[in-house]
Order: structure tokens, then sequence, then C-alpha cells
């Protein structure tokens, strides 16, 4: 890991908004960036479906929080959460967004610049079909998702020292 005493604070949404509930994460994107709870500091990004592209974006993050639709087999709209090695249970096979997810933290850890943390907040979609509306259920999950995120976002950032430092002054 690149020697930094800097921290770095990212959320990233993936998803595909012209493949219904596979655009979650960029609806949540979106909500969070609007959000009044979102913590001073955090980088929003917008990755869509870009994988590998997002290496520059995330240069430098300690701590990645990632939005997007995980089919675990739950009923649509659940959220699942899957930290630092858990990700390895995630089903990569079932989203295009997740392989591309490995490759770019696998790529990231190769550079040398992997985050110290990881966490992916997931929602179970009900449709992946082509449409530009989510599916009334995980539409219905959006506002959990957020406060999810928003909740991470504020432990990570009351945990860290340069932030904590950041906000008292």
């Amino acid at each position: 890991m690149i020697a930094n005493d800097s921290r770095s604070v990212a959320v990233l949404g993936l998803g595909n908004p012209m493949r219904t509930d596979d655009g979650v994460g960029i609806y949540a994107i979106r909500q969070l960036s609007e959000d009044r709870r979102l913590p001073l500091g955090v980088q929003v990004i917008e990755g869509g479906t870009l994988g590998l592209e997002l290496l520059h974006s995330l240069q430098g993050v300690t701590h990645l929080l990632v939005l997007d639709a995980v089919d675990t087999g739950s009923v649509p709209g659940t959220l699942s959460r899957f930290a630092n090695s858990e990700l390895d249970a995630v089903p990569i096979a079932r989203s295009v967004h997740l392989l591309g997810l490995a490759d770019l933290l696998g790529s990231m850890k190769l550079l040398g610049d992997a985050p110290d943390e990881v966490v992916l907040l997931g929602i179970q979609p009900e449709s992946t079909d082509w449409g530009v509306a989510l599916s009334p259920r995980v539409h219905g999950a959006l506002d959990q998702l957020s406060k999810s995120a928003v909740t991470q976002l504020q432990v990570w950032m009351s945990s860290l020292p340069s932030f904590s430092a950041q906000e008292a002054s």
C-alpha cells in the first residue's frame, strides 16, 4: 500500500439505469449526493458500468463503499452487506458489475493502492430487463439503502483521525 497520512472515503454507485433494477446503484448514488446526512469530505462517484476505467477515480481511496444491485436469491428489495473478505462470497456470476468490481479491486491491489476497507451494499433486484424505472419493491428499498450508506460513511468518518480533525475545525 502507498504510504499516505491522509484518508480518503469514497462511495461508488454501480449499475445500468437502462436495465430496470440493475440501475439501483446509480439511483442510490444520485439520491445520496443530495442527502444532507452525507458526511463532508466523502467523494461521490457515479461509476455506472465503467469497471477498470474507474482506477484513476479511486486512486488514494482508503475506504470504499459500493452501492449496486446484487442477486443473492433473496426477496426483491432485500438489502445485503458484504465487507472486506466477505466480498469473496458475493455471487459474481449474477452481475456484470461484480466481475468488474472484482477486477477493479484486484488491479488496485496489484498497483499497491487497494483500499483499507471495502463495503458493498447491495439490493436484490426483481428485474434486470430493459427499462428505465425501478420495480416498486426495489424503489421502496432506496431509502433503506441510503440510510445504510450514510451510517457506514459516518462510522468511517468518525473513526478516521484526519476527518475528525477536519470536521472539528
